[in-house]
């Protein structure tokens, strides 16, 4: 197995701030969680910050003119995309579910601000039963740390899909992963070491929780999982990264990302994922949507469209 330790990541990481991307980050201001009642429980939205990409490094295999149009259209910008990094916290009976946890201060200037924001909501870390990861992408698993490298939940359990665990936690991580993202790998092997006697590796299909459903979502990374959330109010889905833009993901989900690490099947698993919604009458609950990142899918032709709650 291949030794990643401290020299390696500040190495990696300094590689990937000279990706081009950091310089367009800007700060949010803190705000009141958005609260979805689900009847016997209840959903939060809470900030981690927002982040600024340059717009090759998303859609870079698409058809430019339609892309910049559509972008036009909407009055978005075409060079960059604003992308607000939105944290889950289910409340249930005597447990808390937090659905990923942010970047913590490693990755990127503009994110790590989950901490402070939940204790301006006076929700307590050490409070926090569970961690359930979508995918170990950075901005989902690297905020578990503190400045100290513990873990900023120290009671809680961890839960995270087998075969992302097992990509990740390979020697092939980091030989995979493109130039200027090999912190990517680092810091998901140095997070992963800090849970394996606390981890809670499951397949799709598997309630990890009570009333919480495993879905596969994979493509946007080897074991990405979207959760379904039962409820006797609703139904909510936490998609994770399965769904990023609220026109492009929904108008044409056939674009490939750049940023999805089997580009095909995530494109597959976008239309499933579409269908599944409008289908099942799911409330979404997305990272990447605009903050909250809440709202419900609907038929546009053939294609579908987000309309925020």
């Amino acid at each position: 197995m291949t030794s990643f330790d401290r020299r390696n990541f500040c190495k990696s990481s300094i590689a990937f701030a000279g990706f081009g991307v950091a310089s367009n980050f800007f700060m949010p201001s803190l705000s009141q969680a958005r609260t979805l009642d689900l009847g016997s429980a209840k959903l939060e939205s809470f900030s981690d910050g927002v982040m600024r990409l340059p717009i090759e490094m998303l859609f870079e295999n698409v058809p430019t003119d339609e892309r910049d149009q559509l972008l036009s259209e909407i009055g978005s910008a075409v060079d960059v995309i604003s992308r607000p990094v939105n944290v889950n916290l289910l409340s249930t009976g005597s447990r808390k579910i937090l659905f990923d946890a942010g970047s913590g201060k490693n990755f990127l200037s503009s994110l790590g601000q989950l901490p402070a924001v939940l204790e301006e909501a006076s929700v307590d870390l050490a409070g926090i039963t569970d961690v359930v990861f979508t995918h170990a992408h950075p901005d989902h698993i690297w905020g578990i740390i503190d400045d100290f490298d513990d873990l900023l939940m120290p009671n809680a359990s961890y839960h995270i899909s087998e075969a992302e665990w097992a990509f990740w936690d390979s020697e092939d991580a980091l030989s995979s992963m493109p130039a200027g993202r090999e912190n990517f790998a680092v810091g998901a092997k140095s997070r992963f070491d800090l849970l394996r006697d606390r981890i809670n590796l499951f397949s799709a299909g598997a309630e990890i929780i009570p009333s919480v459903e495993a879905i596969d979502t994979s493509g946007h990374t080897p074991g990405h999982m979207a959760f379904a959330i039962h409820d006797k109010g609703q139904s909510v889905l936490i998609a994770g990264d399965s769904l990023t833009h609220p026109v492009i993901s929904f108008k044409h989900p056939e674009w490939q990302n750049s940023s999805d690490m089997d580009t095909e099947n995530a494109v597959k698993t976008r239309i499933r994922l579409l269908d599944r919604l409008t289908q099942d009458n799911f409330v979404l609950a997305a990272t990447h949507l605009p903050a909250p990142g809440y709202g419900r899918v609907e038929k546009d032709g053939a294609a579908w469209r987000f309309i925020e709650t």
